[in-house]
This record gives C-alpha cells, structure tokens and sequence, in this order.
C-alpha cells in the first residue's frame, strides 16, 4: 500500500535538478540517471547507489515533499570550475538547446557556457526516483516494492500518470513558463498529462525537422507541440543522444527554433531574454 509519506514526496519537486522555478523554459526529462560523477571509482558509485537505495531515498520519504530550490542548472557550486557541470553531455545539450531558443551561437561552446552560467532554466523530471538505467528489474532489485508500496516499477509509472503528473500540470498552470520542453518522444503521453491531458490532446500537433537537407533519411526527426494555456506551450523533441536523438548541434539548433511555435508577445519577450 503506497503511504501518505510517499504521496507527499511524489507529488511534489522530488527528482528534480531545480534551477529557476520562474524561468521562462522549462525542461522535462524523464528521472534521474544516477550518474557515474568524473573522479568516482567504481567502488565509490556502487557505494553511493547501495546507500540511496538502502537509506537516502527512505529518509527523503520521510521528510515529505520537496520545495523548489532556486540555483543555477548549469553551475556546481562545488566544483572549482562553475560550468563543472557542463562536462556532462545531457546538460551540455540542454545548454545548447538553451542557446538555440535565444539565438545563440551553439556551435561555439565558450559561448554556450558563458552565457548559460548567467542565464537558466527550470528542470524537472516525470519521475522521482533515480536508477542507472530504466530496466524494471531494478525495482525488485533495489527493494522498491517496500519504500513504495508499489509491486513493480510499471505500477509506479501507472501511479505517477494518475498522480504525479496531474500534480506537475497544476505547477504548470500556475507558473506559466513560456515553453516547457519533454525530452522523449516515446513519453509524449507522459507529457502530455503533465501538462492538461484530455484538455490539450485534440490540440497535439506533429511536425518533422531535418537537421542536413542534404541527407534527410537518417537526420529527420519529429517534433510534437500544443498551447498550454494564453502563456505556455508543450514542445516534445527527440532525446539528445542515441542514433534517433539529437545528436548534432544543427538538430539542436532547428529543434530550439521550433519549441518556440507560434509564441505570443509575452513569449517572445521571455524567451529573448
């Protein structure tokens, strides 16, 4: 039986990277990956992996929801190099598509990381828990059934579209960034809940975007969007990296010309910022 703690916990901003809740773009990825941070040996990630899954996640439970802490994406306060983070590709692509929503030069990486550390983004995840990689054996695996109440990571997905997400649409509605970009196409449901549901799906439409003209069968990809509300709109593009992702700054750029469909004069100023 999923517990009280846990529905506070999960209907709330945990599992997100945070940045500025009152920014202008909001980015949506799917959960933490759990990362293999630059220094750790082996040992030392499978320690930190056996301590999350053993004490840390019960202990966040514990405490209830999460508030949305303000701070910079792109910026480690604790690394001796604030743009530390950026050596990661996921964030370093979201720097980019940054950049191509505000006309930056994207294939100068300088650039990027000058500018990204004076500006931001808000991020967010559909779901709070982290894993390495998305097997569901890892539920069993890690003992979630217990610290959940949820038998199997399927069942967890299922309770967060009828919980979680309905939550995170009334963030939506009540922050109203100027676009909130979903990076999946494969969890365009996923997102579009996130953001209204059964009130924006006969809106969804569906484009394709070609990165080289000159070779459109292996550099074309879709692109799904819909207005929110008078404010918002819902863009759904690609993953960053894989053969069918957005793999090359060219992508990246049309991709963040196209998540600005149609914006209105409030989002036209938000997004030039």
């Amino acid at each position: 039986m999923v517990t009280p703690e846990f529905t506070k916990w999960a209907c709330s901003y945990a599992g997100c990277d945070c940045g500025d809740i009152e920014s202008p773009i909001w980015l949506c990825g799917i959960e933490w990956g759990f990362s293999k941070e630059y220094g750790d040996t082996h040992e030392q990630y499978s320690s930190k992996q056996n301590n999350y899954y053993a004490q840390a996640l019960k202990n966040e439970i514990a405490k209830g929801g999460c508030e949305a802490s303000k701070s910079n994406y792109f910026c480690d306060d604790h690394d001796e190099d604030p743009g530390g983070r950026l050596k990661y590709p996921y964030i370093r692509s979201a720097a980019k598509l940054l950049g191509a929503l505000k006309g930056w030069d994207i294939n100068d990486l300088e650039v990027v990381k000058s500018r990204a550390l004076n500006d931001n983004i808000f991020h967010i995840n559909l779901y709070p828990i982290a894993f390495p990689h998305e097997s569901d054996e890892l539920w069993l695996a890690n003992s979630m059934p217990d610290v959940t109440g949820l038998a199997t990571k399927q069942l967890y997905r299922t309770w967060c579209m009828l919980n979680r997400f309905p939550w995170i649409a009334d963030q939506v509605e009540k922050h109203k960034p100027a676009v909130f970009i979903g990076t999946g196409i494969g969890y365009l449901a996923d997102f579009i809940v996130c953001c209204g549901g059964k009130r924006i799906i006969d809106n969804v439409k569906r484009e394709e975007i070609t990165g080289d003209p000159n070779n459109p069968a292996t550099t074309t990809r879709a692109l799904y969007w819909a207005r929110v509300n008078e404010k918002t709109i819902l863009a759904v593009i690609p993953f960053f990296t894989g053969r069918y992702g957005l793999n090359s700054n060219e992508l990246i750029r049309k991709f963040g010309e196209g998540s600005k469909k149609s914006p209105n004069s409030r989002q036209k100023k938000e997004l030039s910022k």
